[in-house]
């Protein structure tokens, strides 16, 4: 069976980059042919581009009041964070040859490559299936989730569409959202979302939808451990990874250091948009095969991030995990389908996890989400 799928595939996130590549070699593994549609329209391609007019004060900016009053604070404001993005886009132009590497190397794309649903819609692409998913494809919160190219819009009716493992990454919808998503999923031949709230919000629309696991739980872990043997460098064993998304978190700041102080570990962190100053090393230059590794051989994980958190379950290893919004659907129904929930936002490092219990449920999950996507095909 000839497949294509269309996800969030090159946006310099190691998720995005993972879950897409997981979800490919699922689905060779089960005999088939996978081609990943090479889509990134220009919303989507701004990581490492340089626009002036991103830097602009926003009207909703507190300082947009004085901006107004005086003109040339606009210009220092583009200015300082012009600077700061030319310094960001330095440090990590290594960052860009790794993650670049891996989309040559590891992502069978389309040939074509695409900007717009228009360019999609008169490709006229050839598949026995369509797959969106996974990762957060129908976030209402970023472009894509309001893009009809992510609700395959583009394919011809004649033709199969389905999901796999699609996000909403919200618990809510705007009713003009709502109105558009439900004319545009009615030719779906199966639907299945990433988390229980996205079955909610489907149950809303009067849509069905399963509630399957994400893709990068559909490859082994042995799987996982020949990739990183691809790895650049050579990593130590035995210490504290801290991947922080976003602003520095004090809570991950806290259970880094005294986890460290605790157990006599290093602190290790792959940097994102900040640097961490309190890890003993950094490393900003990581690709996806260098973040799994970097996982692989950690002691503990301490982080935000619901891939790093995914990956600390596959690689059974000790983790704490630190989000804002306890409501965010993504991590929390994850730890709850494993019963790992105490180790969201704790203060008690000293948690141990039962790894035969958590294999356990995490493989019930996994068979039942390959069983349904294979049926559904």
């Amino acid at each position: 069976m000839v497949i294509k799928t269309l996800t969030c595939h090159n946006v310099y996130n190691y998720g995005a980059s993972l879950q897409a590549f997981a979800l490919q070699e699922h689905l060779k593994q089960m005999g088939h042919q996978v081609e990943i549609i090479d889509y990134l329209p220009p919303y989507m391609d701004k990581a490492y581009r340089i626009r002036f007019y991103l830097y602009n004060v926003s009207k909703s900016s507190k300082y947009y009041k004085y901006v107004e009053i005086m003109p040339f604070l606009n210009y220092l404001f583009v200015m300082k964070n012009f600077t700061q993005h030319l310094i960001k886009m330095f440090r990590q132009r290594n960052r860009k040859k790794a993650f670049d590497f891996f989309t040559m190397n590891k992502l069978q794309l389309t040939n074509q490559h695409y900007r717009s649903y228009e360019e999609l819609f008169n490709a006229y692409l050839s598949a026995d299936v369509f797959v969106v998913g996974s990762d957060q494809v129908w976030n209402p919160l970023f472009n894509n989730g309001r893009d009809p190219s992510f609700f395959l819009e583009f394919v011809p009716e004649n033709k199969k569409k389905i999901s796999y493992a699609a996000s909403f990454g919200v618990s809510q919808l705007q009713p003009e959202d709502s109105k558009n998503i439900s004319k545009w999923l009615k030719s779906f031949s199966w639907i299945s979302v990433r988390e229980s709230t996205g079955v909610k919000l489907l149950h809303d629309m009067n849509i069905s939808a399963d509630h399957v696991i994400d893709p990068v739980f559909l490859l082994s872990q042995d799987k996982w451990r020949h990739l990183c043997e691809e790895a650049e460098c050579d990593y130590p064993s035995d210490y504290i990874l801290v991947y922080n998304l976003g602003a520095v978190s004090d809570e991950i700041k806290h259970c880094a250091t005294t986890l460290a102080s605790n157990k006599g570990l290093k602190i290790i962190a792959v940097e994102d948009c900040k640097v961490i100053k309190y890890a003993d090393c950094s490393f900003n230059d990581c690709g996806p095969t260098e973040f799994v590794k970097l996982i692989s051989n950690a002691s503990y994980v301490v982080t935000n991030s619901f891939h790093a958190t995914a990956f600390s379950l596959i690689f059974n290893k000790e983790f704490f995990v630190y989000i804002k919004n306890t409501t965010s659907s993504r991590i929390s129904d994850l730890l709850s389908m494993v019963k790992l929930s105490e180790r969201m936002n704790t203060t008690n490092f000293e948690l141990s996890v039962n790894w035969d219990n958590v294999n356990e449920m995490l493989n019930d999950t996994i068979c039942s989400s390959k069983n349904l996507l294979n049926n559904n095909l």
